[in-house]
């Protein structure tokens, strides 16, 4: 074969083989069931920015009641409370019975220290849930722990407890409560389970109030002639639901 021919041919083998490239198919748009699906995955795992940004992408047509559940979670994560607000008012406008919107709209009420209207909005979340919520049931008990009713507050934490194991802010719940009732030995027990995960215990919106539980229990424990009942307890104060 004359060499001044190789060029040619190579570039026939190469024209070939391009021609015969497989072109990778499109990716058929993403549904906005499947997007909202998505968000809630990024929500759990704390990718807020990525979160945000399938939000933006959902369509107009298709923002309905779980996309407002979902934006509202969003601000709430990031501790924007005053977007968090707007978003669950305008989504109760359209929703005014769902009871994961009230629940968390009582959340954010509580970080804003307007106890009466959150409370009042936890009662709604609880009267309107298809099931059982743990969580609405926490914030009751811990509702009633701030208006002095011990007793309505260990009805609504033995709710709590029959749906599951209580979660790192049940069990601080229900040490605010043993303590309130005196039962100090009692209150040693859930303490010694909180400090199993005392690492979460630091790491979360609750550390003042484990703290407080923390000096309330030791100084109980030490000086036994401390009054057995608080009507002033405070460990409450100053932490969100």
């Amino acid at each position: 074969m004359r060499l001044w021919l190789l060029p040619f041919l190579l570039g026939c083998v190469l024209i070939s083989s391009c021609a015969y490239q497989t072109v990778a198919p499109e990716r058929p748009p993403i549904s906005d069931s499947k997007r909202l699906s998505i968000i809630q995955t990024h929500l759990l795992l704390g990718q807020w920015a990525l979160a945000k940004k399938q939000l933006d992408q959902v369509s107009s047509s298709e923002r309905h009641r779980e996309y407002w559940r979902l934006l509202g979670l969003y601000w709430l994560s990031v501790e924007e409370y005053d977007e968090a607000i707007l978003v669950h008012e305008s989504a109760l406008n359209n929703y005014p019975n769902d009871g994961f919107l009230l629940n968390n709209y009582g959340v954010l009420l509580g970080v804003k220290e307007r106890w009466d209207l959150a409370c009042d909005a936890f009662e709604k979340a609880d009267k309107n849930s298809a099931n059982r919520r743990q969580t609405v049931k926490i914030n009751l008990s811990r509702c009633a722990i701030r208006q002095n009713h011990v007793n309505l507050a260990g009805i609504y934490l033995k709710q709590a407890k029959e749906i599951a194991d209580l979660p790192l802010i049940g069990l601080m719940t229900e040490l605010n409560l043993v303590l309130i009732q005196g039962s100090n030995d009692k209150a040693r027990l859930i303490f010694n389970n909180i400090q199993a995960d005392k690492q979460i215990a630091r790491g979360s919106v609750h550390f003042d109030e484990y703290n407080c539980l923390s000096r309330h229990l030791i100084a109980r424990e030490t000086d036994p002639t401390l009054s057995s009942s608080a009507s002033n307890f405070t460990c409450l104060n100053g932490s969100r639901y």
